[in-house]
């Protein structure tokens, strides 16, 4: 039995009591079932408060519950989504593996042929060292013979060096004897020039003379 039937209990029980002790009692009994009474609507009112706040309390849970709720159905419809986008991926994950299982069998078979091809080549590989070894000594030879070429190359480079500073005396010596010439080709058209203008002066005086002389008879 809740508190709040064994109150209402308390009160028939008290009502019974006044009735059956008559008017003198009464008075006295009133008085004290009324200060229960107060007593029991103080509790009451405190009881029906803190029911108020459980309720309150028990709604926000509930709101809160309800949220969850949702909440949680919303991630399961993003469950069922990803669940659904899993079964995508692994069918295409499935088809993909078949085109590698395909693809690795056909890598099988381009590997063997490439072993086969390793080997031919491999085969070359020797057969070009040995010409490289070959090929070496022949260098080495030729380094030789160019060793001896550089050696006489430097002796012809002396006396080539020796041959221009020659050629330099020679050609100082060229400039000297053209500046010579050029002075006596100078010195010659100064003189024909003076020849040219005594051949004229003498042909003018001959012409002037009555009795030419016979030094005229050349002009």
């Amino acid at each position: 039995m809740s508190a709040i039937g064994r109150r209402i209990n308390l009160g028939l029980v008290v009502f019974v009591v006044l009735s059956m002790v008559g008017t003198g009692g009464t008075t006295v009994l009133y008085q004290d079932s009324a200060s229960e009474l107060r007593s029991q609507n103080q509790e009451l009112r405190q009881e029906n408060a803190e029911l108020r706040g459980n309720l309150d309390d028990t709604r926000n849970k509930l709101e809160s519950t309800q949220t969850r709720v949702e909440e949680l159905q919303e991630r399961l419809e993003t469950r069922s989504e990803d669940v659904d986008q899993v079964a995508t991926n692994l069918n295409q994950t499935e088809e993909q593996l078949n085109a590698t299982q395909s693809q690795l069998a056909e890598t099988r078979q381009s590997l063997r042929q490439s072993e086969g091809r390793v080997d031919e080549l491999e085969g070359t590989v020797d057969d070009l060292r040995d010409e490289r070894d070959t090929l070496e000594d022949e260098v080495d030879d030729l380094e030789t013979t160019i060793g001896d070429l550089e050696a006489e190359n430097e002796e012809l480079e002396d006396e080539r060096n020796e041959l221009e500073d020659q050629v330099s005396d020679l050609q100082d010596e060229i400039d000297s004897l053209e500046s010579r010439i050029d002075t006596l080709e100078n010195e010659i058209n100064e003189l024909e020039n003076q020849n040219e203008a005594l051949r004229d002066d003498i042909e003018t005086i001959c012409n002037r003379m009555e009795t030419p002389d016979p030094t005229c008879e050349d002009y």
